[in-house]
């Protein structure tokens, strides 16, 4: 019996140094801007983790008195101080926190998921969608649901919508993260379903391209792409990564996109005055400019869900985001574990309210290491409505 309890004790604190790493990960790949900074800290990170991991075998070797690891880890939760004790702290502490985020951030009154269907495009391609890859393992990897698109539209209910702009609708998407690793075909039919979604405004939240070599495939996919209102895009970290952020920027802007970075631009729409506005922080330029023109309506495009807070405070009536991937892996009963977000896995994906401003992120199309499970790629429609409540 003292044995299991010794092992339990050992799972906790070994469970709690993961989840001090994690939040660490988490941490730094939200706010740290300069990716050479951000590499560094990671490694940091992930030394600490093999370390902790280690440490109560080298605690072992130092004791007179010889001690099993699980029995140092259990004696520091019971009997004396020591860092698994503060680890498994963090581990209560995050937990709660997470039950606590999950029960606020719920709101179903101001959306629904009016209809969804799964392309299965790695099916529909073929074998070419693994063997033509560039990173053909991470493809190739059982369960993992990379090519399973699912495309789907979502209704948004907000209070300050004009009555002019009842079902307004906007396709948003993000975090393409073109590498070669998922094939062009992809991409060809992601820009079939987006023609066919037909919205008013299409919007890209970040993270088009990694590899500049594959510029082209940008100009393939978004030249042909237009909507009644017009196509507007922000770019995000990975886009300025390998130093392609001017090149991507002017080649998209060439093919009739407007660039939303660090911009805000009045439209009207429907007889209404609409403010379109973009903030890629923390890794590029400025926030947008308050703009003097009273607007009946307003959006802004950002990359990371962390600008949530300042949106908010800007009074953004709805905020499009991606950047977090929904996590890309989702582990049973507990969801998405690793975020890049100051706010861990808080706003991985989804709808969310505060104030009068409504956040819609986006679990992305991709992402640098094209892996995901439970959690499918996605290309969304909104269909904006007045909430009269």
């Amino acid at each position: 019996m003292l044995l299991l309890a010794d092992l339990t004790l050992y799972v906790l604190g070994t469970l709690g140094h993961v989840a001090v790493c994690v939040s660490a990960l988490n941490r730094v790949q939200g706010s740290v801007a300069d990716h050479a900074v951000e590499k560094a800290l990671k490694l940091g990170i992930c030394g600490w983790s093999l370390t902790g991991l280690c440490l109560p075998f080298v605690l072992m070797l130092g004791i007179d008195e010889p001690e099993m690891p699980w029995e140092i880890v259990a004696g520091q939760l019971h009997t004396t101080w020591g860092y698994f004790t503060l680890a498994t702290a963090w581990l209560v502490i995050t937990a709660l926190k997470r039950v606590v985020q999950i029960l606020s951030d719920r709101c179903p009154s101001v959306w629904q998921q009016l209809d969804s269907k799964i392309l299965r495009l790695d099916r529909e391609l073929g074998d070419c969608f693994v063997r033509e890859s560039e990173r053909s393992f991470w493809v190739s990897i059982v369960g993992n649901e990379v090519g399973h698109l699912d495309v789907n539209r979502k209704a948004l209910k907000l209070k300050q919508l004009p009555k002019q702009l009842e079902g307004l609708t906007i396709t948003h998407f993000s975090d393409l993260h073109i590498t070669g690793a998922i094939i062009r075909p992809y991409f060809e039919r992601l820009k079939e379903e987006i023609q066919q979604l037909d919205s008013d405004l299409v919007i890209v939240s970040g993270d088009i391209l990694d590899d500049k070599t594959k510029l082209a495939w940008v100009t393939d996919l978004v030249s042909e792409l237009n909507s009644r209102v017009g196509c507007f895009f922000v770019l995000g970290n990975h886009d300025v990564r390998n130093g392609q952020g001017k090149e991507l920027r002017d080649e998209i802007e060439r093919c009739g996109w407007q660039d939303l970075g660090g911009r805000a631009l009045s439209l009207e729409i429907e007889g209404q005055q609409v403010i379109l506005a973009g903030n890629e922080l923390p890794w590029i330029g400025e926030p947008p400019l308050s703009n003097s023109v009273k607007s009946a309506f307003s959006i802004c495009a950002v990359h990371t869900p962390d600008q949530f807070r300042w949106g908010r405070q800007q009074g953004y009536d709805l905020m499009l985001a991606g950047h977090a991937h929904g996590g890309q892996i989702r582990l049973p009963l507990i969801g998405p574990v690793v975020c890049p977000s100051v706010h861990g896995v808080r706003y991985a994906s989804g709808v969310f309210s505060s104030g009068q401003t409504l956040l819609h992120v986006s679990r992305g199309v991709s992402g640098l290491q094209p892996l995901r499970w439970r959690c499918r790629p996605e290309l969304t429609q909104l269909v904006l409505s007045c909430d009269e409540s």
